[in-house]
């Protein structure tokens, strides 16, 4: 049986719609904060009857930082997908958000090793990798520099891989994949697939920032394959392109047949938009997206090498561009 943690993101209901039409048994980690209306959502884009098949999945509650709960959920379990990474920071600095986020990763590893689990699949991100001089790609060996300045964002998927890590080197069977900006169908309400409907409304602003960009079908392409091979140990980038965000938001402008945004904003302009938003933030309380992982996000200048998943993996990947058509087309289709 299959078990997939962050069933309700974006990533991981693409997984387990793509588990079910492939007739595989899936049990889903769900909390009282999963978004359920998203994951029947994205459900609806592969069944017409997701009703029925929803009823098939083996859904389970647990607390991640409880061991017997933990424990429980990975009973009879081959293969864990660990889609659950790291959401962005808000404005408040909290070293016990990343204790907490690695603490659950620790529990989760070291009880999927004592219940036996074939296989560990975790999706990390670039962000968790090194670094090399601009202009020169990062690959999966790229050196971490430990005096080096990373986002919280950053620093909570690199120590959740540490943990992750320590886990294989005693016994557990797995590799990581650092997924590169997922694009894909989701609740263009809410999730990374808003981008569209926003630019449907109507955007004027964009960044340049360039970064590694992965459709999420072939992200999961790539996660039941590493599976299929069994290849343990081992760190792959999974991107289909570098790109910047300026040229992504055109690509979907053009796509949808509306205008562009045109104003660029760099990333000092951003910082003061940001602080803005923390005078805000004494009054509402409301942390938005607009921080320091997500500025360093879309205005950082990073190449990735996407050699090594290509030579052992998959063969290839889907170009964004017809990413972008794919999604834009549900996108069109859900607002008639």
């Amino acid at each position: 049986m299959y078990l997939v943690i962050g069933s309700t993101n974006i990533l991981g209901a693409h997984t387990i719609c793509t588990l079910l039409q492939k007739g595989l048994p899936v049990r889903a980690v769900k909390s009282d904060r999963s978004d359920m209306e998203r994951f029947r959502k994205i459900m609806g884009y592969y069944f017409s009857d997701s009703d029925n098949l929803y009823d098939e999945i083996d859904w389970v509650d647990a607390d991640p930082f409880d061991r017997e709960s933990v424990a429980e959920i990975l009973l009879d379990i081959d293969v864990v997908f660990n889609c659950s990474t790291p959401a962005f920071f808000g404005l408040k600095k909290d070293d016990n958000i990343i204790n907490d986020i690695v603490s659950c990763t620790s529990i989760l590893v070291d009880e999927a090793r004592a219940a036996g689990v074939k296989y560990f699949c975790h999706i990390s991100n670039l962000q968790a990798l090194g670094d090399e001089p601009e202009l020169k790609e990062i690959t999966e060996k790229s050196p971490r520099d430990p005096k080096g300045h990373y986002t919280e964002y950053s620093k909570a998927s690199f120590l959740s891989e540490m943990e992750v890590w320590r886990a294989f080197e005693e016994g557990l069977p797995g590799s990581i994949l650092n997924a590169g900006f997922v694009i894909g169908p989701g609740d263009f309400a809410k999730d990374s697939s808003a981008i569209v409907a926003r630019i449907n409304r109507g955007l004027n602003f964009y960044a340049k920032g360039v970064t590694g960009f992965i459709g999420v079908n072939d992200l999961v392409r790539c996660m039941l394959s590493i599976t299929k091979q069994n290849i343990v140990k081992e760190r792959f980038i999974v991107v289909s392109q570098c790109m910047s965000f300026a040229d992504l938001l055109f690509t979907i402008a053009d796509t949808l047949g509306v205008k562009r945004p045109k104003f660029h904003v760099c990333k000092s302009m951003l910082f003061c938009l940001k602080l803005w938003y923390r005078i805000k933030y004494l009054f509402t309380h409301r942390n938005p997206r607009l921080n320091d992982d997500f500025i360093s996000l879309i205005t950082d200048f990073k190449l990735y090498s996407n050699e090594k998943s290509i030579n052992t993996i998959v063969a290839g990947y889907e170009p964004i561009e017809q990413v972008v058509k794919d999604v834009c087309g549900v996108f069109s289709n859900a607002k008639m």
